[in-house]
């Protein structure tokens, strides 16, 4: 009987083995599941696709499974945004309220806060813009989003006001010098923004080369904006968005050359979203500098991705005869 009973024991314990492995990989399989759905998504987005992007990021949320952690709230944002930039800004709100319900999460009071903004109900966005500051901490970049969308719309002494405040964090970690050193710029302060980049450049914050570059430029040190800029270049930090905003700063200073040092480090990236701007840009830059050939070659490439560009056909015609 005994041998019996622990020959049983044995099958069910292989049994339950065989379980937790199959389960195992099951959970593995639905988290690449969720990751292959939420990236499908984010390239939709990008492409302004946005009712396929909303399927995409629901369907990555129904492979979690009823978890939630950071990977999800992202999904989730990005949902919303989609959904509001499709139109349906009430499949939006429901959308933040969710994420409200569940965690009380101070991205969702701050984002939520943004679309209550857009749609004209502003004291409500207040209050949301205060839950979301008094839930986030340390959290910069909620209060430099507010103060971006008050600032856009004429509210600027109210929005100064949450970079005052944000400059009372406590904090002097390479991190806390970075985000003071880019408020310290907003608030106009380029000394101090200097001081605070420098340091938190010191403390390995790389990405402070880029307000740096743009902190020299404007206090007319072009050759030391040029130098954080190449480093911030060099990082492999920049996006293709960052490099199409610097490239044009470069236009509109009349320094083609390098404009379109950064117009073609954009292109050369990984994930391109602006392709088209970049290469448009590109060719004006080419244009303006007198390399017609590069121009010309560049026109070709832009054809073949964007055919029924009509400006840019009329832009090949003037080129082909020069």
């Amino acid at each position: 009987m005994r041998k019996k009973s622990k020959t049983i024991w044995k099958k069910q314990g292989i049994l339950l083995a065989l379980c937790a492995c199959m389960l195992a990989a099951c959970g593995e399989q639905k988290g690449l599941e969720e990751d292959a759905y939420r990236q499908y998504g984010i390239n939709c987005f990008k492409s302004g696709k946005y009712t396929e992007a909303i399927d995409a990021f629901q369907t990555a949320l129904d492979y979690a499974g009823g978890k939630v952690g950071e990977k999800e709230l992202d999904i989730c944002f990005y949902k919303a945004k989609a959904q509001y930039l499709s139109g349906d800004s009430d499949a939006a709100m429901v959308t933040y309220d969710s994420v409200i319900t569940y965690n009380k999460d101070a991205r969702a009071y701050y984002l939520r806060g943004e679309l209550l903004f857009a749609l004209g109900r502003r004291e409500e966005a207040l209050a949301d813009y205060k839950t979301a500051i008094e839930t986030g901490g340390k959290n910069y970049e909620i209060y430099i989003g507010i103060y971006s969308t008050l600032n856009a719309n004429g509210m600027t002494e109210d929005a100064r006001k949450y970079l005052n405040n944000a400059m009372q964090i406590e904090g002097d970690k390479p991190t806390d010098c970075l985000y003071k050193g880019r408020i310290s710029s907003l608030l106009g302060d380029f000394d101090n923004a200097e001081t605070y980049l420098k340091k938190a450049l010191e403390g390995g914050e790389i990405l402070a080369t880029y307000y740096l570059g743009q902190i020299c430029e404007k206090k007319g040190d072009h050759e030391s904006a040029k130098e954080y800029l190449d480093q911030y270049l060099a990082s492999g930090l920049a996006s293709s968005y960052e490099l199409y905003e610097l490239g044009n700063e470069e236009m509109a200073a009349g320094d083609y050359e390098q404009a379109l040092v950064y117009f073609n480090a954009g292109l050369k990236l990984e994930t391109v979203p602006n392709r088209q701007n970049l290469m448009k840009s590109a060719i004006a830059a080419y244009e303006y500098s007198g390399d017609f050939a590069s121009a010309r070659n560049m026109v070709r490439e832009y054809l073949k991705l964007y055919p029924s560009d009509e400006e840019v056909q009329k832009e090949s015609t003037f080129l082909e005869t020069r």
